[in-house]
């Protein structure tokens, strides 16, 4: 009995340093989570290794460190990101590493078109009036709520760093009918239809001689197909 009690009592000790249960307040996730959803947390992903775009964190707020939030990494150390309001839907942009073409990160869990805070960055990474670059530095991170409209996240608060983010939830557990998250965000090569002005003339120089020749060829039949509709 004495054998049996201390392994439970190890086993416990372990689980509860490697694993927490997060309850979600709020709506600011709604789109993947929904208020008062459980939640399985790991504490030690990140013991040997770093937070991942698309991961659902459980982080602490720079704005309040009483507080713990859980939102989505969208942009990691070394990343380059913009974010464009002037364009419909909002263009969410990224330059992994900081390096090559803009990548349009596409969404599907958004709940709703989103017209609220959705011009970035200041160098803070916070929100700006404009569509501005922002090269993440090192030991930082920018996260969103999925509710774009109804989130308190790196717009208001600004960059997280590294170690303020504390667990990363990898399974839904209740309620049972909505059992894990869905999917994540994907990166797709930007178009002249999600940029312009000097941001799309590098989009177009930046592709490869295949893929330019073909946007051209489409761009031209788009071209000839609206002048035989209005004719």
């Amino acid at each position: 009995m004495l054998e049996v009690l201390i392994i439970a009592v190890v086993l416990y000790i372990a689980i509860w340093s490697a694993l927490q249960t997060v309850r979600v307040d709020g709506e600011s996730m709604v789109g993947t989570l929904q208020n008062n959803d459980l939640l399985l947390a790991s504490k030690v992903s990140y013991y040997f290794g770093d937070p991942q775009r698309g991961d659902i964190v459980v982080l602490i707020p720079p704005s309040d460190p009483s507080k713990d939030f859980i939102k989505r990494v969208i942009g990691i150390p070394g990343d380059t990101i913009q974010i464009d309001g002037s364009q419909s839907p909002t263009a969410l942009l990224i330059k992994p590493g900081g390096k090559g073409p803009w990548q349009h990160v596409q969404e599907p869990y958004l709940p709703e078109k989103w017209d609220t805070m959705n011009f970035c960055c200041l160098p803070n990474g916070t929100q700006s009036s404009t569509a501005q670059p922002l090269a993440i530095p090192a030991g930082k991170y920018f996260v969103m709520g999925d509710n774009r409209n109804r989130s308190s996240d790196s717009r208001s608060f600004g960059l997280v760093p590294r170690q303020s983010i504390l667990a990363k939830a990898f399974v839904r557990v209740l309620p049972f009918g909505h059992f894990g998250f869905g999917s994540g965000p994907t990166l797709v090569p930007a178009t002249t239809a999600l940029l312009e002005g000097p941001a799309a003339a590098a989009v177009v120089m930046a592709m490869p001689p295949a893929l330019l020749l073909q946007w051209r060829r489409r761009r031209r039949q788009r071209r000839e197909t609206a002048t035989t509709t209005a004719a």
